[in-house]
């Protein structure tokens, strides 16, 4: 089953459950000004229903696309990860019994979407404590599953960071005011035995053998801004939730997001212009993976209004996107000069997208040539390194001065060193780069 189909299938199951349809929102969202939406979520709905004085019903599905910049560096590093994806939503407001909502979702992904139940692992919340404040275990949602039928060998409880989600600034900061918060479920597929890690291996384990997609969230509380108590809301939802792509790759039986249908084509056109042959076939993939998926958040990113390349916020981030698709654009050895136009003009199209794809050629060409003076200046910058060292490789702070002071991306400084016959610390680079956070 391709994309298109999953989100079609998701949209009639819940319409014909009464949900109404809502547009996606912009990626571009007031609530977010210095990024871009990174899920299906209250902001997006609440500006689907802006122009309504009083919300129009309780029940509202839609299809969300997101970006998550803080997924950059993971993106070609397992099966799942894609820094731009689709995330379809389904909201209801008010009360809203737990037993219904996981209803729903299970008949969803089993009935309507097709996947294998016998592979289905659930996780929800086993309570946890964050400060001062006590959260009890989400017994309702667990009775829930029982009574669907999922055996507790398969039914996992995990922490408030897994599943319970709070509003704003994360776990570690106090916001000013009060935040809306609520426990979760998650549903996993398993990938096989064989992929365990250990005997242990469970949904919350980063092995790679669960793949995590769809969840619901049960948003019913306000948490004090000291975490010293909980207020019930005036109006709880319930939001559930899938990821498009990752249901496709379980669908279609792929390795990875990447080997799904929908990035075929994409793939195919880059692997058409890499001449590198000495990459390990790791980095091969990875290089691939990180150049179609970065590409399609810019080429989206754009279409829904992003500025141009800069140095703060969302200038920044489609800054770093061209920058990462150029350097791996050099280690697998691509120089053609069309490259970058044909590639944005196979994704974009000409039908009716001639301005987005003159903005994302304009976008790109501008960042190219600044990057490839930084380039020149960090090469110069390496050599005068090494003479420096007199025969010795680059130590984890030359690496990272390199990165972070003269704009050479580490894995290009990597890959020149082992081409000179160097090697590169990778213990020392991290070791730098830990201390350069602190």
């Amino acid at each position: 089953m391709e994309c298109a189909n999953i989100r079609e299938r998701f949209v009639q199951y819940y319409q014909q459950h009464g949900f109404q349809f809502l547009p996606r929102a912009s990626m571009l969202h007031p609530s977010i000004p210095m990024s871009f939406v990174m899920s299906a979520g209250l902001e997006q709905v609440e500006t689907s229903l802006s122009a309504s004085d009083k919300r129009p019903g309780n029940k509202f599905v839609l299809i969300q696309d997101c970006f998550r910049h803080f997924d950059l560096e993971a993106v070609g590093t397992d099966n799942a990860h894609l820094s731009f994806f689709e995330m379809p939503g389904a909201f209801v407001f008010g009360k809203n019994e737990r037993q219904s909502t996981i209803r729903h979702m299970w008949k969803l992904v089993t009935q309507a979407l097709g996947i294998d139940p016998a592979h289905i692992w659930v996780s929800y919340f086993r309570g946890d404590k964050l400060g001062n404040q006590e959260f009890s275990r989400d017994e309702r949602t667990y009775q829930a599953w029982r009574n669907i039928g999922i055996p507790p060998n398969r039914l996992v409880g995990l922490g408030i960071p897994d599943n319970y989600w709070i509003q704003g600034d994360g776990l570690q900061k106090s916001a000013l005011h009060s935040r809306k918060c609520g426990p979760s479920t998650e549903l996993f597929y398993d990938l096989g035995a064989e992929r365990s890690c250990g005997r242990d291996c469970q949904p919350g384990c980063w092995c790679g053998r669960f793949v995590e997609f769809s969840n619901s969230l049960f948003i019913t509380h306000n948490l004090t801004p000291a975490l010293t108590g909980l207020t019930p809301m005036a109006d709880p939802f319930t939001e559930t939730v899938i990821g498009t792509e990752r249901i496709a790759m379980i669908l279609q039986n792929a390795p990875s997001v990447f080997d799904t249908t929908d990035y075929h084509s994409l793939i195919g056109f880059i692997r058409e212009f890499a001449m590198q042959s000495n990459l390990s076939p790791h980095l091969l993939r990875e290089s691939e993976c990180v150049i179609a998926d970065h590409l399609k958040a810019l080429c989206n990113l754009v279409t829904d209004g992003a500025p141009p390349p800069g140095k703060n916020g969302r200038e920044r981030i489609i800054k770093l996107l061209i920058r990462r698709i150029l350097t791996r654009q050099i280690l697998l050895g691509i120089t053609s000069q069309d490259f970058p136009c044909l590639l944005i003009t196979s994704l974009v199209g000409t039908n009716g997208n001639r301005p987005i794809q003159k903005k994302v050629i304009e976008y790109f060409e501008r960042e190219s040539q600044r990057f490839r003076k930084t380039i020149v200046r960090g090469c110069c910058q390496l050599e005068d390194m090494l003479a420096e060292n007199q025969g010795q490789s680059l130590s984890g702070s030359q690496i990272l001065d390199l990165e972070k002071k003269w704009g050479l991306p580490r894995l290009l400084t990597e890959t020149m060193l082992h081409e000179k016959g160097l090697p590169f610390s990778e213990t020392e680079y991290k070791s730098a780069l830990a201390e350069w956070h602190n």
